[in-house]
């Protein structure tokens, strides 16, 4: 499957949790200690692959991993929830996409007669604030009374995931967690990002870790995701994060401002050519009527070249065909 993020989310939590040293610290914070303990981190490789549908990927996102657990193979998914309530069967749809790796495993290991662990981890992010309260367990789903489960026993399917309640942990609890800058900062943002107007002050706390990141490995393309992230789903203006820049050092600001002032440029550029194609088509439908879909949306993709080179054409042009050549 190929791994396109669908949303702002999506691509964020791809490019920091998908280099292994941040997926690695924010999996040493939220495992059992006896599991970190048995874990080989230096072995820990993001798998290729999203087993969340299409039509799930603007609430979840998903990141498999390999790593060794007392020297055997095991794995470990990660599914991030974007949305603001608790998903109440979660640990059934956590079981579709185990047995999806699990099958995927067999078509790539024919001859196998076993299959590898999963270690399943939920990192519940909503952006309002609504803590967790859905069951983590899949036998909290069944609804059988309390003789009966007993009597069953061992016969009520369990599978227990590892749960990282975001909206119960604020910036202090964050800052005590052994995280790598990057994951600390993702993290907060996930929180406290979407359509605040106020992030100029409330990540003067992270003041040293955005520092911190653009000092790392692969730093500047981190602090490239915060901007974009921050841009795209944010609502504070350029000039409100000027206190904030300013208690930055040299080289995370200049990476900061030069994402910014890019990103910018981008979004008048789009900007310009989308109001372009609307014209060329109001041309086209003045001129030819109505238009199949396929030329609007061609129109639409087209480049800024090949607009002005149509708009220029369609004085002379007799057809459609002859305007967009």
């Amino acid at each position: 499957m190929a791994e396109q993020p669908s949303n702002p989310h999506d691509a964020f939590l791809r490019r920091i949790l998908g280099r292994e040293v941040n997926a690695a610290s924010e999996l040493r914070s939220v495992l059992p200690e006896h599991i970190v303990q048995r874990a080989n981190w230096d072995t820990l490789r993001l798998l290729s692959g999203s087993y969340v549908s299409p039509q799930l990927r603007s609430r979840y996102s998903d990141l498999p991993f390999s790593v060794e657990l007392d020297g055997e193979d095991a794995l470990i998914y990660v599914l991030i929830e974007h949305q603001s309530s608790s998903d109440n069967l979660m640990p059934l749809r956590l079981i579709e996409y185990m047995v999806n790796i699990w099958t995927r495993y067999v078509d790539a290991h024919p001859k196998t007669r076993t299959l590898p662990i999963i270690v399943p981890v939920v990192i519940h992010a909503s952006r309002h604030g609504h803590r967790w309260r859905a069951p983590t367990e899949l036998s909290q789903l069944f609804d059988i009374s309390s003789p009966l489960r007993d009597s069953l026993g061992d016969l009520v399917p369990r599978m227990r995931f590892i749960l990282d309640d975001m909206a119960g942990t604020d910036l202090a609890e964050l800052q005590k967690r052994p995280l790598t800058p990057a994951v600390r900062v993702m993290l907060f943002l996930q929180q406290h990002a979407y359509g605040r107007t106020d992030l100029g002050v409330t990540m003067m706390p992270l003041v040293s870790d955005i520092s911190a990141m653009a000092e790392s490995p692969g730093g500047d393309r981190d602090l490239q995701a915060v901007v974009t992230y921050i841009m795209t789903v944010g609502e504070t203006v350029p000039a409100d994060f000027e206190p904030l820049l300013e208690r930055l050092e040299p080289y995370a600001k200049e990476v900061i401002m030069t994402t910014g002032e890019m990103l910018r440029a981008e979004g008048e550029a789009k900007g310009e050519a989308k109001g372009e194609a609307n014209l060329l088509i109001r041309l086209l439908e003045r001129k030819f009527g109505e238009l199949p879909e396929s030329t609007i949306r061609q129109v639409r993709a087209a480049s800024p070249h090949d607009l002005h080179r149509w708009a220029d054409q369609i004085l002379t042009a007799a057809t459609i065909e002859e305007t967009l050549v």
